[in-house]
């Protein structure tokens, strides 16, 4: 799945970032929006224009095309969901207390709305673009009972999904990725101002998918990380790990020539995450550019680093050792 092009040069570094990235001052945050809930009527849609954009010539054009198919579906089936249960006010109390996010699938009981979703995808998805497993993985899914559906549903959400159950964990990650994104959109983004120190999603307490550094703020910006799951992003500190928080031993590594992304890598944890710059390239959208960059993934990860994979390649990529 890594693009051979991706094999070029991987550019390192222990000391602090150039300033040109605006990364030489430790531990320091902008002011700006801090969190930013999902807009159903573009998110989907967004990202799947973005997916269709970065396809042709990719090494992984098949697999892009599938995604923008899925997330075109994804688009499509929000329309088609039934209400809903929404957390009370109680509720976010209460996850407040415990510190944990008021959608944390943890601790809020999903409904049969994410099963709904999955239906509609697996009904409209285009069947061109879509490979042989992904056909028979289709074909499992239509015929699964609600026992087996909640059974992978369960695995994706803790992360454990076997390499034969992968191609079926696509279409579900797709599934519980709309429910959540729907719910997310319907919160108060005040109530979850106070969560946005850690590394998690504050809204579903989920890891983020990349991070974008956006202008503004101050004159070098600021970084928002994006949840892998709800959609929703949140201000975090600039050259701050996301996993366990360290300032020290914090370094970069990008492919040599790519200007706009670079992976952040923590010594202390040996964990690390993708920084995308919007100055780069406008056109960003964190979840398709990351699986645009698995190369990226790869090579960070032969040198030991880690992070919780992007959903859609979730159980093709080995997730880090609890």
């Amino acid at each position: 799945m890594v693009p051979p092009g991706s094999r070029q040069v991987l550019s390192s570094g222990s000391e602090n970032p150039a300033a040109a990235f605006g990364e030489n001052i430790l531990g320091a945050a902008a002011e700006g929006e801090r969190i930013r809930l999902p807009d159903l009527s573009t998110v989907f849609e967004n990202r799947a224009a973005r997916l269709r954009a970065l396809a042709p010539g990719h090494d992984l054009e098949g697999f892009l095309r599938l995604i923008a198919a899925l997330v075109t579906a994804q688009h499509q089936a929000l329309s088609a969901l039934p209400p809903g249960s929404m957390p009370g006010a109680s509720e976010i109390g209460k996850a407040r207390l415990v510190q944990r996010a008021p959608l944390d699938p943890a601790v809020w009981s999903r409904d049969e709305s994410w099963r709904v979703a999955l239906s509609r995808i697996l009904e409209t998805v285009d069947l061109e673009v879509l490979p042989d497993s992904a056909r028979v993985a289709r074909e499992a899914l239509m015929q699964a009972d609600k026992d087996s559906l909640e059974s992978l549903a369960d695995r994706f959400l803790s992360g454990d999904v076997a390499a034969g159950d992968a191609a079926q964990s696509v279409f579900v990650a797709a599934a519980l990725q709309v429910a959540w994104t729907r719910m997310a959109a319907l919160l108060d983004a005040g109530d979850l101002a106070g969560e946005t120190e850690g590394g998690d999603c504050p809204a579903c307490g989920s890891p983020p998918v990349a991070g974008l550094i956006s202008p503004g703020g101050t004159k070098f910006g600021h970084r928002h990380l994006h949840c892998s799951l709800c959609a929703t992003s949140w201000r975090y500190t600039r050259v701050r790990c996301v996993h366990c928080g360290s300032t020290d031993g914090i370094s970069f590594r990008n492919l040599a020539g790519t200007a706009y992304l670079r992976a952040e890598c923590c010594e202390a944890c040996q964990g690390y995450s993708k920084v995308f710059y919007l100055e780069k390239a406008r056109a960003l959208e964190p979840l398709a550019d990351d699986l645009a960059s698995l190369g990226l993934d790869v090579l960070v990860g032969e040198e030991g680093f880690a992070r919780v994979p992007n959903p859609f390649v979730l159980g093709m990529m080995e997730p880090p050792e609890k």
